[in-house]
């Protein structure tokens, strides 16, 4: 993710999916955050939540093996396992922090 100060830009790498009446948005992270803690994944959860609102918030990382490991609500993580890192619609986005959902089209 890229942070830009002066225009408080966010650019990532995520997906907005609809599957079984749930819309969730996902999120690549460093593999770091993880295994950073329960803090940490909170801390990265709250940089997102500005821009998903009230859609819950996956974060998704592939380790040195290639091994996707997710964070989030366990029956959404369940789906994301069976379904495989290949599959998800993944994109890149820019975002601007005061910017309501880039996501609206989906709501």
């Amino acid at each position: 993710m890229l942070l830009n100060v002066a225009s408080e830009i966010f650019e990532f790498r995520g997906a907005l999916i609809k599957e079984q009446g749930i819309t969730f948005a996902v999120v690549e992270v460093d593999p770091a955050v993880l295994t950073g803690g329960d803090r940490r994944l909170t801390e990265e959860r709250a940089r997102y939540a500005p821009i998903f609102k009230e859609v819950p918030i996956v974060l998704a990382a592939r380790g040195p093996d290639k091994r996707a490991r997710y964070s989030g609500r366990p029956d959404i993580v369940r789906f994301l396992a069976s379904t495989g890192w290949t599959r998800i619609p993944w994109k890149r986005y820019r975002a601007r922090r005061k910017d309501r959902n880039p996501f609206r089209d989906w709501a």
